[in-house]
C-alpha cells in the first residue's frame, strides 16, 4: 500500500519540477521583452538623425546662449537628459549624418559645446 500512495506524490513532484523549469526559462525572457523598449528609449536607440551638417549647426551655437535660442537656431535635440538639483543640468545630443553635437546646459544656458566628427552612434543596448 505504501507503493500505491507514493505514485501520486511522485507524479506531483515531477509535474511541479516541470512547472518550475518552464518558469525559470520563460519568466526572464518575458521580463526582458517587457523592459526592452524602455531600456532602448533610455539609451537613445530611437534617436533621429537631423538634416543639415554638424559644421553648420556648430556655427549657430555659442557658450552663454539660452537654451530657447539654441532650439530656435538648430531645432529640438535628437536625445536629451536632464537632472534637477541645486541647479539644473541638461545634456542635449544632436545627431547629424557627418557627426554628433553635444551641448551641456546649466540653468538653461549653454555651458559647453563639443563635436565628434564621423558617423553618429546613437545608444544601442546589447541584446543577445
Amino acid at each position: 500500500m505504501a507503493a500505491e500512495r507514493a505514485r501520486p506524490v511522485l507524479f506531483l513532484l515531477i509535474a511541479a519540477a516541470i512547472v518550475v523549469a518552464l518558469a525559470v526559462f520563460w519568466l526572464p525572457r518575458r521580463w526582458e521583452n517587457r523592459q526592452g523598449g524602455r531600456s532602448e528609449a533610455i539609451a537613445g536607440a530611437d534617436s533621429r538623425i537631423l538634416p543639415g551638417s554638424l559644421g553648420e549647426a556648430r556655427k549657430r551655437v555659442d557658450p552663454g546662449m539660452p537654451g530657447s535660442k539654441v532650439t530656435g537656431a538648430i531645432g529640438k535635440p535628437s536625445f536629451s537628459v536632464r537632472t534637477q538639483g541645486i541647479s539644473a543640468h541638461e545634456i542635449w545630443t544632436y545627431y547629424f549624418t557627418d557627426g554628433t553635437l553635444t551641448i551641456n546646459l546649466t540653468d538653461g544656458y549653454v555651458a559647453r559645446v563639443s563635436t565628434e566628427f564621423g558617423p553618429p552612434r546613437p545608444g544601442r543596448p546589447r541584446r543577445s
